[in-house]
């Protein structure tokens, strides 16, 4: 079993893991914990092919694998991957690209909206799927009256949006997102262009007021997306964003959040398919007490 308290030590993990490649490498965590350790998998494998991975879920959010099937308790998927394994049968996988964002792996990309709630989410301390309804709760109550909570969460992006090389017209959005998943969490699929093609990227770049995607919100909880003429939405193999610099009366600088976890980046800043990552499934065979070393890594 690897633990790795530090990035330098979960760098120094993957590097192990590169040295010696297991049949299955078991990710417990979040949405987090699998961004930042498929990021350091891919800087340590390169171009060769990560083993699959077994998301056992374990965080906060895990909305990438809720968004793939993968809903098993970490235990029980954990004991059924190693009696697999052990008795040699195959197991069920599932192929997925990630996001290569900048210098990180991931598989959901925003900003503007979907980093500002996030801010909110993780404001107090307290997470969890109740935390994230109320909030959507006090953000349409909010909006009602136009009051500053919902001012705060659709604090707009003001930037340059180019998908595949063509630029937007517009330079405002409420956010702007690209995903390889379609689930954001509660089990809105606000990326619903995620899985038009596996081999890119949906894009989504919201631009209506508040009050108007109110309507949207059963549509896109159903997998049909807001209406185009609130967002739009397209697949993509390259997304450009651009914040607003300072001669334009920005600051040159952009809140975002890469599967859960929130940065602040500097300038432009590109999204692009990443390289193909292969998921474990959960089995339909339940292993109700899994053995003594079914933490230890497989082979």
């Amino acid at each position: 079993m690897l633990a790795p308290k530090t990035l330098d030590e979960l760098a120094e993990a993957a590097a192990a893991l590169r040295a010696s490649p297991p049949s299955v490498i078991a990710i417990h965590g979040g949405d987090g914990t699998l961004h930042r350790a498929v990021t350091a998998l891919g800087v340590a494998f390169g171009a060769e092919p990560i083993p699959p991975l077994a998301v056992l879920c374990g965080g906060t959010m895990n909305v990438v694998a809720a968004s793939l099937g993968i809903r098993e308790r970490p235990m029980t998927f954990l004991g059924s991957v190693v009696e697999t394994a052990r008795s040699r049968r195959p197991l069920e996988t599932l192929q997925r690209r990630c996001l290569r964002i900048g210098d990180a792996l991931g598989f959901i990309f925003g900003n503007g909206l979907m980093a500002n709630f996030l801010g909110e989410y993780y404001g107090t301390g307290r997470y969890g799927p109740a935390r994230a309804a109320w909030l959507l709760l006090r953000g349409f109550g909010s909006s009602l009256f136009g009051g500053p909570f919902i001012r705060r969460l659709f604090r707009r992006f003001e930037g340059t949006i180019r998908i595949d090389g063509e630029l937007l017209d517009r330079t405002s959005f409420v956010g702007v997102g690209a995903a390889t998943v379609r689930e954001v969490g509660l089990g809105f699929k606000l990326n619903h262009r995620a899985d038009d093609d596996l081999e890119r990227f949906g894009v989504l770049a919201i631009h209506g007021a508040p009050l108007s995607l109110i309507p949207d919100l059963w549509a896109v909880h159903a997998g049909r997306g807001i209406a185009p003429t609130r967002a739009f939405s397209a697949v993509a193999s390259r997304l450009e964003v651009v914040p607003k610099n300072r001669e334009s009366g920005g600051d040159g600088s952009m809140a975002y959040t890469i599967d859960g976890d929130l940065y602040r980046g500097e300038g432009p800043l590109c999204i692009s398919v990443g390289p193909t990552i292969t998921f474990v499934k959960p089995v339909s065979a339940l292993i109700a007490s899994p053995r003594k070393d079914t933490m230890e890594k497989l082979r």
